[in-house]
């Protein structure tokens, strides 16, 4: 069986305008200079997210990283409520479902939090599978990956199509195909550092793994 693995942030939850807004409020908070575009944020935007904190200029000898993350997830929670779907993520689903796909969501989202937006979005019930961390600090989503892959048989091709060098590794950690979208938090150039199909949209993410399989 095809098993495509979304990722949740920046893949099908368009909130990449909203984490901009964050980082660049968590970075006049403790008077750091703000990120000027939304280019520069795609290129600066990395995992492990303490990678990412240090590169935009927080010094965790000064302000733990702890305390920066939580002052960050109390900014962005309630506002990704009003976060949208990237627009051609309900075609996409109804698509690979009549495919006869399996598809599942996986994020470095928390639990409960990732569950409470979908639900929101009233999208919660759409996949076969949903996966969230445990804690706020999002260092890898690569257990979560090995959990679902459990689930998996030997015959299953796995896809995992998310927007970030992380999501690479993360399905590289499972032996499953990954496929990246521009659509995220990283750039293009960025993404197709590690030479794998990168794609404009879901749709188009889809139809590569149609004509694969």
């Amino acid at each position: 069986m095809v098993k495509i693995v979304w990722d949740w942030n920046g893949t099908l939850l368009d909130d990449v305008d909203l984490c901009f807004s964050c980082i660049n409020r968590l970075l006049v908070n403790h008077e750091l200079q703000p990120l000027s575009t939304l280019n520069q944020y795609r290129e600066v935007f990395t995992f492990p997210i303490e990678d990412y904190y240090k590169r935009v200029g927080f010094n965790f000898d000064k302000i733990p990283f702890s305390i920066l993350a939580h002052e960050y997830m109390e900014d962005y929670q309630e506002k990704s409520y009003d976060c949208n779907l990237h627009a051609d993520v309900l075609n996409v689903v109804e698509k690979a479902k009549r495919l006869g796909f399996s598809q599942t969501v996986l994020s470095a989202s928390k639990m409960d939090y990732l569950l409470k937006q979908m639900q929101n979005l009233n999208v919660d019930t759409l996949f076969d599978s949903i996966y969230g961390i445990n804690d706020i600090y999002a260092k890898s989503k690569v257990e979560l990956a090995h959990a679902f892959k459990q689930t998996c048989s030997q015959d299953d091709e796995i896809y995992f199509v998310g927007d970030s060098v992380h999501d690479y590794e993360v399905a590289k950690s499972i032996d499953a195909k990954c496929i990246l979208v521009t659509t995220g938090h990283q750039n293009r150039k960025t993404l197709e550092s590690v030479n794998v199909p990168v794609m404009d949209s879901l749709m188009e993410s889809l139809d590569f793994i149609y004509e694969r399989d």
